[in-house]
Parts: C-alpha cells; structure tokens; sequence
C-alpha cells in the first residue's frame, strides 16, 4: 500500500465496535517506513501517514481508551502518543518490556538478535508461529505466548474499557497464532494497527484475531507447567543476576505465582546451597548496579530494574527438593535450579497442581515451620487476595490448632516471630488478641 491507500483496517474497527467487554488488545505499531529484510529497524519511526492513522483510531476509542502500555521502541512509542492524542484523555504511557525490548519471546536480547541476523524476519516469524522449541536466546514460543497474555489480562484486572498494548508484529502473530491453535501464513500477518484480542467472560479466556475466534479454560493460560517455570525463571534472572552467571543457586517461592496473576513477583528468594555461591551471587548484584535495601529477618534484599531479589544468609539445605521440603504452602513449593553453562531444572509439588485446580491456598502439612505458622497464615491469606482463590477451612483450621496448643510461653514466641516475620495485615493479630484474652 501507499500514504493514500493505508487505512484502519476493518478486523480493528469491526472488533473494537461488538466488544463491550473490558478488551486487552495487543496492537501493531502503526505506519513506518519500510526496512532491510535482514534489518530488526529498532530506530524506525512512524510516518506522517502512521500519525495520522493512530490519531483517528484514538479517536474512534475516546473515553473507551483506558491503558496505554508500548514497547520502548520509537515507532510503538509514537502510536502510543498518537492515540492518547487523538482519544482525547490524559492517561499515562508506560513502557513494558514484555511488548518489546526484548519482548515476551526473548531472554536474552544479545543471543536472540542472531536469530534475526541469520534467519532474517521472517524466518524467526515462522518459527514462533509454528514452530516447536526455543531459538538461541529466546522462550518457548508456546509459554511465551500465554504468558503475555497473563501479563495483560493482569493489568486489565477487569477495568472496563479499552486497554492498548502497542507492540510488533513478532510478538501480535505468534500470540495470537499460540493462543488460537491454528496455523497462520504470511497472509494472515497483522496489518499496521491490527491486533489480537483477549478478555475474560464466564470464567474463561477469549480471543479474537480477524475472523478467528476461541475460548479457553483461564487456567488453562498459565498452570506452572515445568517449561513455563524455566522460561520465567530465566526472564526474571536475566533481568537481576544475568544469565553469565557461574553460581549455582535455586529461584523458588512464591515469585512464580506470577505466571498464574500476569503481574510482577513482589520479591525474587534466590537460594545459594553454599558460601561461596552467595558471594559471587552478591558479587554479581553488585556490579549489575543492585542497591542494598533494609535487612529483612533472613536475607539480605537488594532492588535491581524494578525488582526486588532476596538472597537468605542460610547456604542449607542443598538440593532444590530439600529447599521445597521446607516450605508450608503448596504454591510456594516451586523452584528452578541454575547450573553455571545457561542449564535450568524445575521442580514443581504435585500439591501446587491441586491447589491451582481446586482454586484454593493448600497447605504443605505437616507444617515444617509450625513456630511461624501464623506468618504462614497471613501469606495464605494474601495469596487468596492475590490469585482470588478460597482459603479452606482446613487450613485457617489447623494454623490455629497449632497455636492453640502451645503453652503461653510458646504462643507468645510465635506471636514475636509473626512480627519479625510477617507485614501484620490481613487481621492475624486481631485474632490473637481475641484468642488470648
């Protein structure tokens, strides 16, 4: 097409027009000027033509226009402009790495980037689309695919409207292909300003791209199956450690909830099974511009790129299982271990499918840390709030069986722990007020 011949194209305004629902839409950028078939164009902006598209389009949203997210590159930036311009609403822009730079499908920007240098664009295209397996430096198309869509539908968290994620045609094909289960060919590559779109009705997951349509199970987006866990694991400490690093250590907790949510692990427990792991891991922290934070009870907590990692000062124990062995909550029973060399192992407790399949915080009983178990209980309760999952009546049942069976001497011991431990929300201390008057 030519500046007088490209239009908004038809799937965008037909899609946008019947969806009532609040919508993540994963948008391509709008017009740019054309580049090398070999070339990545990371500085290529949008044309006259491509501003003036994105504003009719934001028009066309209005007040429907509710978040605007973009990959870091110029040309989503600028689509990102042009529709808040012409929408007419003052939200703000906020730049996600998932869309692009490097992106959900890429780990390791600098491996990945060969994949386009050898390959060209539309071979690595086909290979996310339909081919099985990771390139050098990239994720699982697959698990890649369905955790974007996580990540999106975490910070559409029902908000009614319109919510734009600009990003590539790398990333709006494969996502949508994956998601869909179908095969696509060149032809079905998204037009400037077509996208793939997503949102949750009657408890499932639904996506639309042109005239495909399917629903899928929510659960059935993320389940922390072992591919997923490695693949964010390795985004999560390429983004904080870096993959060159030649410790061993185990990522394990409650971080990997995050591929049941879509959003961000509030802290990284990275685990050294020895002195000498957790001082190059320090080291590493360190020299990757980590900042110290306050000292928490175990560890010491550092933020680097917008995420917090604790590293334990305990070096014990030193497989993964026996890590997981020590943990009470089902869902924090899952972990990644790291081999210098880039090799990854999952393990996943069989409980932590339950748990997700019964939509409930399951208890790992008997409980290893009884004497914090009323820390426990605050986690539970926060994991619930967090995933909107129930708490059973077992588990609040057997937290205070324990308590309620110590002496006054230990209860008041477990209620110290709790506050060296533990935030003191979600009403744990008020109970033990009433239980101990």
């Amino acid at each position: 097409m030519s500046a007088d011949t490209w239009r908004i194209p038809p799937s965008t305004l037909r899609l946008l027009g019947e969806l009532r629902a609040p919508v993540a839409v994963l948008l391509r950028h709008s017009v740019r000027e054309g580049q090398p078939s070999r070339d990545v164009g990371y500085t290529l902006p949008i044309t006259e033509t491509g501003t003036r598209l994105a504003e009719a389009l934001g028009a066309y949203l209005g007040e429907r226009l509710r978040t605007l997210r973009t990959s870091p590159l110029p040309r989503c930036t600028q689509t990102a402009a042009a529709l808040r311009a012409g929408a007419g609403v003052d939200i703000p822009i906020t730049n996600d790495p998932m869309l692009g730079d490097p992106g959900a499908f890429v780990i390791d920007g600098r491996r990945a980037a060969s994949n386009w240098q050898e390959r060209g664009h539309e071979s690595v295209m086909h290979h996310l689309v339909n081919g099985e397996g990771a390139l050098p430096g990239m994720a699982d198309p697959e698990a890649a695919a369905r955790f974007l869509v996580q990540h999106m539908l975490g910070i559409v968290d029902d908000l009614p409207g319109v919510h734009v994620f600009v990003s590539h045609d790398a990333l709006v094909m494969p996502t949508a292909a994956r998601l869909l289960g179908t095969p696509m060919r060149t032809e079905d590559w998204p037009w400037y300003l077509e996208g793939a779109y997503f949102w949750r009705e009657a408890g499932q997951v639904h996506v639309a791209y042109r005239e495909r349509r399917t629903c899928l199970e929510r659960v059935a987006l993320c389940s922390l199956k072992e591919r997923e866990v490695i693949d964010f694991a390795r985004r999560e400490v390429a983004r904080t450690i870096g993959l060159n690093c030649k410790a061993r250590f185990f990522l394990a907790g409650g971080a990997f909830k995050s591929l049941l949510t879509g959003r961000p692990p509030r802290d990284l427990d990275v685990w050294a099974p020895s002195s000498q792991d957790r001082e190059m891991l320090r080291n590493e922290l360190m020299s990757r511009g980590a900042h110290i934070l306050e000292e928490r009870p175990f560890a010491e907590a550092f933020e680097i790129d917008g995420r917090v990692v604790e590293l334990p000062h305990a070096v014990a124990p030193t497989t993964l299982e026996e890590r997981l062995a020590r943990f009470d909550i089902a869902l924090s029973a899952v972990g990644v271990e790291h081999q210098p060399g880039d090799q990854w192992r999952a393990v996943v407790a069989p409980r932590v499918h339950t748990s997700i399949e019964r939509r409930e915080i399951l208890l790992l009983e008997p409980l290893a840390n009884w004497k914090y178990a009323l820390a426990t209980l605050e986690r539970v309760r926060r994991y619930a709030d967090e995933l909107g999952y129930a708490v059973p009546a077992s588990a609040e049942s057997e937290v205070w069986r324990i308590f309620d069976a110590q002496p006054a001497e230990m209860k008041h011991g477990m209620v110290e722990r709790y506050q060296r431990a533990a935030s003191g929300g979600y009403g744990v201390l008020e109970e033990v007020a009433r239980r101990l008057r």
